[in-house]
């Protein structure tokens, strides 16, 4: 999402990763878009996530730009100029990415305490929501199903994922325990690229 209001910034980073620049002969690059993108959107107090943003012009090729970072709010998380952004107290805050005149955001959550022993996942029509839910161990996680089928395949490793959900699920809601810490990636076979994460902590 694009903001026109001023934004604090905290510091100056290098736009990612020496990706070419590429553009059709005779047309000047334009830069469009930032799109930051995170991990997921929970962390803990004390705990990090690395943001990133990819800029890119109107072709879509990456857009050499330098990108300022910043939080909405310091008192409940902080961002380095690297992207790195770390729970202060519990509450939310957007992390704003900000160069060229453009503005993109990611809404962080901070958690105190621990972290839940039950979560929901629903089914978008191509998308899982959330794409990353954070539970402790033994949490019980529901996964909705709308009229839409869709199926929920885990990644072999690591290893400790429950049972996969398989088929074409709908109009149900199906119960997983995560008794295993780590992170664990699940696909829906009927919608490539449909995939999310359960973190157990």
């Amino acid at each position: 999402m694009r903001l026109a209001a001023a934004l604090p910034l905290l510091a100056l980073a290098a736009c990612s990763g020496g990706d070419k620049v590429t553009t059709q002969p005779g047309v000047i690059p334009v830069l469009t878009t930032l799109a930051v993108s995170a991990p997921g959107n929970t962390i803990a107090v004390n705990g990090t996530m690395q943001l990133s943003a990819s800029p890119k012009d109107q072709s879509g090729a990456p857009f050499a730009v330098s990108v300022l970072w910043g939080s909405g709010s310091n008192f409940v998380a902080t961002v380095t100029s690297g992207g790195l952004v770390s729970g202060v107290a519990g509450g939310q805050a957007y992390m704003y990415a900000h160069a060229g005149g453009l503005v993109d955001s990611t809404l962080i959550t901070v958690i105190t305490g621990a972290y839940p022993a039950s979560a929901s996942v629903y089914m978008l029509p191509e998308a899982y929501s959330p794409i990353q839910t954070d539970v402790a161990r033994g949490a019980v996680v529901q996964f909705v199903f709308p009229s839409v089928a869709h199926n929920v395949f885990f990644n072999a490793s690591p290893a400790g994922a429950p049972a996969d959900i398989p088929g074409e699920a709908s109009n149900q809601t199906v119960s997983r325990t995560f008794n295993t810490q780590g992170s664990f990636v699940y696909n829906c076979t009927i919608h490539p690229g449909m995939t999310a994460t359960i973190v157990v902590h």
